[in-house]
């Protein structure tokens, strides 16, 4: 049997896969050498194989205007010439490239090098703007350089492990099973620090309930207590950083008392003694944030503020200690490394002259641009208001992912030309695309990525690329070699990466400070590339790579880190305003474009929903299970189901970010949010913008089995993908539901249930209520082409009374009502691991262990030995 080995295609964990290659077809498995993941996977990794038969998969450039199917001539030289027209009439900044965490560092060098290099402007930028922008201007800051300094083996040696705006548990699961054996193995503290009480948040010993958008008063306030204590090295603080007095000057004129800082921040006093405590009173502490911190008005702020307690203490590229920035994409790392940026050059350089000359004379007859380009938000505002004449978007789907999605979709629809390229022809954004290109995907395309610590991973091809799908590397070298310009030959992806290692030699010999160094790549050979084995950079042959400025010498001209002073940016809520939160769902990803059609991995969320404390849903009359209606002041609205969820505080509101406008007949989450950002980083605020919510009651919803009824006016309508079939979710307008009455109708409980029969058999099955209809939809399905009987009436009754038990572990197929069954049958101190050993539940990836714990608490709310505990308390049971 043929081993591949490769890396997954998701989360910025970056683990290492074994694709095995058989005469029965293809299996995986986690690669045990690999050191991010040491052979574990979570379940969307196990499933990357399940991903592969993608539906509306594309294959062929095509033209959308005439949904022509074009040669990749014909689409070559259409771009090459467009792009070149708009430069020449409206010059350089009229294009612009907008690329992707999802893309290999090969696909982004040539795109950077193509725009920076020789169109002459640095219009390019890539959707980690929204996701990790904030962490890059934060390390530029304190570091002099956009470097993760730590590495995961410092979660192994912590003594405490805070996280911050980060549900770990489901967001990073491989990582976050290696911080729960870590405090089983070695008596660690873990502490969470999150609005909401997440799965993550269930598992830590102390959670402190923030309010949204405060983190930085309260690491503010930590970094000024950390200063006047005992835990302050001050020799470190002496010869090796830079700003501490100027840096608490100003503090103490913004944090005029403890208490009302406090008050701000929704943390008591006790709580905030007991971080204290822990920070101050342990050498080995790593805090490590995501999407929470960096999507926030104060993001850069945010991430300084806790980089500033930690320099305080000594504790940069020490063992178990320092800042650590959780990486969203496989590759978002790897895109930083090559300028993906709007706001860099290749190689961590920025726009200086020295920078600047070095570029140009390493790419030859170039014309490299000379100043930042527009970051995301200002590049689709550039298109709406008619500046951007040619885009090309590669591997991303901003019409769903991007904050005000009204604009976006303006922005798209505006700009004389729009290229995309994808594997899928039905996201949001291909549907207002002018050219589809058909990129390759994971299993067909090859290069490298890079993740959260700096670890270089070859991905592997293991599969033919289906129709004329082409590595997004191969399109830009083919256009730029289309528009006559010089140094896009490349036989393969080791050439270009080649050059990249390359041109950091040549960084590195004239800024020596700079920590990104591959130059012990610069001639790697075609074979050594084929073969290569992660490798965490630096990779030079002398440094020792797995922590940066252990020595205390920076990236910054003085080689001194600095002590950064925040500047507070107060958001204004009214006091009938909820506050909106988004984030990823447990087991999909980004768009859905590539995980929306497995069964298994849609069985945990399987229509869009708005989860809500119970008492925020009970003061709005509106009912668990209900539509209703989210607004923002801009008049964009969502409609959706809601669902009561008292893990988050009673102002707030939750909903995943996955759902786009293919399943809400309108946008994703983002269609509420406005563009408001970051001012340092320019990454979006996607967290804790205000909106409102109302219940609807004109409207009904359901599920579709069979044939479709094509004169039902629906409100939405999409796909659920079943383990043998699939069903379709609903709504309708009440007053419309008549486009059901030729068939069979009846009502059993609180559903309306119609049959459409042909020659006495059912064609389709409609449940209608005004309420979450909850069923085995799998079951349902299999009643289409049966006779109509009283036996099959009875069958389908049961099943609409039965209701359905939502799939807890996804790795073992554990629904609740198993979970709850098998706990009854131990008593309290061993409830869970009878649990874990009878069902298996949580023993798999271990991303469904907080939901366990959940069902736990709500079943045995009074003898459950496995609760986490909320605001401070002491753990009962690690």
């Amino acid at each position: 049997m043929k081993q591949i080995q490769t890396n997954c295609a998701y989360c910025g964990v970056g683990c290492g896969i074994q694709v095995q290659i058989g005469a029965n077809g293809h299996s995986l498995k986690g690669d045990a050498d690999h050191t991010a993941n040491f052979g574990r996977l979570c379940q969307k990794g196990e499933r990357l194989l399940e991903t592969l038969p993608l539906p509306h998969a594309l294959r062929y450039p095509r033209l959308t205007a005439t949904d022509e199917t074009i040669s990749w001539l014909h689409a070559t030289q259409l771009i090459a010439d467009t792009f070149a027209e708009a430069i020449q009439q409206y010059g350089s900044d009229s294009v612009a490239f907008y690329l992707s965490g999802q893309l290999l560092t090969e696909d982004y060098y040539v795109a950077n090098k193509l725009a920076k290099g020789y169109w002459g402007t640095a219009n390019v930028d890539t959707n980690s703007r929204l996701c990790m922008s904030s962490a890059v201007s934060a390390h530029l800051r304190a570091f002099g350089e956009d470097v993760v300094p730590g590495c995961y083996q410092d979660f192994d040696v912590a003594k405490v492990i805070v996280l911050v705006g980060a549900n770990t548990a489901w967001t990073h699961p491989v990582l976050f099973q290696r911080i729960l054996r870590a405090r089983e193995s070695r008596g660690s503290k873990l502490v969470v620090i999150d609005p909401r009480r997440t799965a993550t948040a269930r598992q830590a010993d102390l959670h402190i309930a923030i309010k949204p958008g405060k983190d930085l008063q309260l690491f503010s306030l930590l970094f000024r207590h950390l200063a006047v204590s005992d835990a302050v090295k001050q020799e470190y603080v002496n010869a090796h950083t830079s700003g501490l007095d100027n840096a608490l000057t100003k503090l103490a004129g913004w944090l005029k008392d403890d208490g009302s800082v406090l008050k701000q921040c929704g943390v008591s006093e006790p709580v905030f003694a007991q971080l204290l405590a822990l920070y101050r009173d342990n050498e080995e502490v790593v805090t490590a944030s995501c999407m929470g911190v960096n999507q926030s008005l104060n993001g850069t702020d945010t991430t300084n503020a806790i980089i500033n307690c930690h320099l305080l203490k000594g504790h940069i590229g020490k063992p178990g200690c320092g800042f650590f920035s959780l990486t969203g994409q496989p590759n978002a790392m790897g895109g930083r490394e090559v300028g993906g940026l709007a706001t860099q050059l290749a190689n961590h350089m920025g726009f200086s002259e020295k920078e600047h000359r070095l570029l140009s004379e390493f790419w030859p007859a170039s014309n490299v641009a000379t100043r930042p380009g527009l970051s995301a938000v200002d590049l689709f505002q550039a298109m709406a208001d008619g500046k951007i004449k040619a885009v090309w978007i590669l591997a991303t789907n901003p019409a769903a992912s991007m904050p005000d999605v009204a604009l976006v979709r303006k922005a798209l629809q505006t700009c004389p030309f729009v290229v995309v390229s994808d594997i899928s022809q039905d996201t949001d954004t291909a549907k207002l695309a002018d050219l589809l290109l058909p990129a390759q995907g994971w299993s067909e395309k090859s290069g490298t990525t890079t993740n959260s610590e700096r670890t270089i991973t070859r991905q592997r091809p293991f599969l033919n690329a289906a129709g004329e799908a082409r590595a997004d590397w191969q399109m830009v070298c083919d256009v730029a070699t289309a528009m006559g310009y010089p140094g896009f030959h490349y036989r393969n992806e080791a050439e270009i990466f080649r050059e990249f290692a390359a041109l950091s030699a040549k960084v590195v010999s004239e800024f020596p400070g700079k920590q990104l160094d591959l130059s012990g790549f610069a001639d790697i050979t075609e074979a050594e590339y084929a073969s290569m084995q992660p490798q965490q950079w630096p990779v030079n042959g002398y440094t020792d790579n797995r922590r940066l400025y252990a020595d205390g010498v920076f990236s910054t001209e003085d080689g001194r880190a600095s002590f950064v002073v925040p500047k507070v940016v107060v958001q204004a809520v009214s006091s009938d305003d909820l506050i909106l939160l988004s984030g990823r769902s447990r087991d999909q990803w980004h768009t859905r474009s590539r995980t929306g059609h497995v069964a298994a991995l849609t069985s945990h969320e399987p229509q869009p929903c708005v989860l809500a404390h119970s008492q925020t849903l009970t003061d709005r009359q509106i009912v668990a299970g209900q539509l209703v209606r989210i607004s923002n002041s801009n008049g964009q609205q969502l409609i959706v189901q809601a669902l009561a969820d008292d893990d988050l505080q009673p102002d707030q509101l939750f909903m995943s970010i996955h759902w786009t406008g293919r399943e809400t007949a309108n946008a994703s989450v983002n269609l509420l949010l406005d563009s408001r950002r970051d001012l340092c980083s320019k990454q979006p605020a996607f967290k804790g913008q205000c909106v409102k919510l109302s219940p609807i009651n004109d409207l009904m919803q359901g599920i579709a089995w069979g044939e479709s009824i094509d004169n039902l006016p629906y409100d939405y309508r999409f796909e659920q993908r079943l383990p043998q079939a699939s069903c379709y979710h609903f709504a309708v307008a009440k007053t419309q539901l008549t486009g059901l009455a030729n068939g069979l109708s009846w009502q059993v409980q609180q559903v309306d249930v119609h049959c459409q029969l042909k020659a006495g058999k059912i064609v389709s099955i409609h449940l209608v209520s005004s309420l979450r209809i909850a069923i085995d939809k799998e079951a349902v399905s299999r009643l289409i082409g049966l006779s109509i009987n009283a036996n099959t009436i009875t069958q389908l009754e049961q099943l609409v009374k039965a209701g359905d038990s939502p799939l807890v572990c996804v790795c073992k197929g554990v629904t609740r009502e198993q979970v709850i069954t098998v706990g009854h049958s131990f008593a309290p101190a061993s409830r869970l691991e009878g649990i874990q050993q009878l069902t298996g539940c949580g023993t798999g990836c271990g991303s469904c262990r907080g939901e366990l714990l959940s069902i736990l608490e709500a079943e045995f709310p009074k003898t459950s030995e496995t609760q986490a505990v909320s605001t401070g308390e002491a753990s009962h049971g690690n």
